[in-house]
């Protein structure tokens, strides 16, 4: 009677499956992520007062009403523009970390 002894060895394509599959996940983990939306909070005054937010091509994203508010913007440039009681408009630039505007139309 003769024994056979078996060995398991990978076959090429499942080594080629793992290293393909490896390489893929220290790309993904080695590449850095843009944040793709953060949390601005802040206060609109005096009372009257009526606050639009547009981004860089002019589309409007938010609007404010007088008191504190929180809204939730792409990283991106914005501006806040104030129609009462009287016009002013302030440059707000949204990182990947939360920030506070407060926005004084007075």
């Amino acid at each position: 009677m003769t024994m056979i002894r078996s060995r398991t060895v990978p076959s090429r394509h499942l080594t080629r499956v793992l290293a393909v599959g490896c390489a893929t996940l220290a790309c993904a983990a080695l590449t850095p992520t843009r944040a793709s939306a953060d949390i601005v909070t802040g206060t609109v005054a005096p009372a009257g007062a009526k606050v639009v937010i547009v981004d860089a091509s002019g589309k409007t994203v938010a609007e404010l009403k007088p008191g504190a508010y929180q809204v939730q913007l792409p990283v991106g440039k914005y501006q806040a523009k104030c129609s009462a009681p009287k016009q002013k408009t302030v440059d707000v630039l949204v990182l990947s970390e939360p920030i506070t505007l407060n926005v004084d139309c007075g």
